[in-house]
């Protein structure tokens, strides 16, 4: 009895040796093929625009032809699903916003993943700005004037949100629960539909990266209360941040990046991480990145997955103290 229960042993520890010799093996020749990046986002958008830029980069590195499939839906959730069900062998990742890895699972929505143990964080990417914007003829210029408006004219504001459960409808919700004002969240499809409304005056506020808004702002037709970032935005040198303007919590920015399917052996993920870190270097990529309104600054898999995850707690709370499944 005691033999079988020996050689039984030994054959488990040859078969586990052999797997994670081929997994070594794998992860040395990786990549062999073509790799897929998908967006959950449509195509021209500038979540895709920057992922097809970083793609033409990193395939000259990696010597393998990056390709990037747009599947847009429900907020990011059907990209984001498809891939959590992929092959964890390196050749399916995601590119994503936040919202799918981090928000959508503290709302009444139907996830067909599960954020925190699908994902293998891969690197944080790209960084945009955000800024806090009105009608030029909205009655405030500044936030303290905006708030103070809000507060003499509860549910008159309207604010328009690029879905329910995107990172600028939580970004209302905190205005809303810090400053103590009612403003009515309207929900648009993109960013574009609502910039058509708010220079018609047909909306009043947003949150908006400046790529959607800078010729609009330049020229006076909108303006900018406040950036989200933690510092003054170079091109705006005159807009203060959300923490000078009296509402620090506000403070964050919009970020994008990579993750693969949770069970991607940590060599590929690495790898892979590695490659992405390169492209810091690539001088004309950050040049690129930055004419479209997005900053490359990578973080490896460690670091992502710390951001990633004290990012979703942070939401938890938020949506926990507030009416986010509700646009009005």
């Amino acid at each position: 009895m005691r033999n079988a229960s020996s050689r039984l042993l030994v054959m488990t520890l040859l078969a586990l040796g052999l797997a994670t010799s081929a997994r070594a093996e794998d992860a040395a020749a990786y990549p062999s093929k073509p790799i897929r990046v998908i967006v959950p986002q449509s195509p021209g958008g500038g979540t895709d625009v920057a992922c097809r830029l970083i793609a033409q980069a990193a395939e000259k590195l990696l010597g393998q032809p990056v390709v990037v499939e747009n599947k847009p839906g429900a907020g990011g959730r059907i990209g984001a699903a498809l891939v959590s069900k992929a092959a964890p062998d390196g050749y399916t990742i995601l590119y994503t916003a936040k919202p799918p890895l981090t928000i959508q699972q503290h709302l009444k929505l139907k996830l067909d993943f599960d954020p925190g143990r699908d994902f293998a964080p891969v690197a944080i990417m790209t960084w945009a700005p955000a800024l806090l914007i009105v009608r030029s003829s909205f009655p405030a210029k500044t936030v303290q004037e905006f708030v103070a408006y809000a507060k003499s004219n509860p549910g008159k504001i309207t604010f328009g949100i690029q879905g329910i459960g995107a990172e600028f409808h939580i970004s209302l919700e905190l205005l809303r629960q810090r400053a103590g004002i009612n403003i009515i969240a309207v929900p648009y499809t993109g960013g574009a539909p609502a910039i058509v409304d708010l220079l018609a005056g047909r909306l009043d506020a947003m949150i908006l990266v400046p790529a959607a808004t800078k010729e609009h702002l330049a020229a006076g037709r909108l303006v900018a209360l406040a950036t989200l970032e933690d510092k003054r935005a170079p091109d705006f040198p005159n807009v203060p941040t959300v923490a000078e303007a009296g509402l620090p919590e506000l403070t964050g920015s919009p970020w994008f990046g990579f993750v693969a399917p949770a069970a991607t052996p940590p060599a590929i993920v690495n790898k892979l991480a590695g490659v992405f870190s390169q492209l810091q270097s690539d001088a004309a990529l950050v040049k690129r990145l930055n004419d479209v309104g997005y900053t490359l600054k990578v973080t490896g898999p460690a670091e992502s997955k710390a951001l990633i995850e004290a990012e979703r707690r942070a939401f938890g709370k938020i949506a926990a103290g507030g009416r986010l499944d509700k646009p009005n």
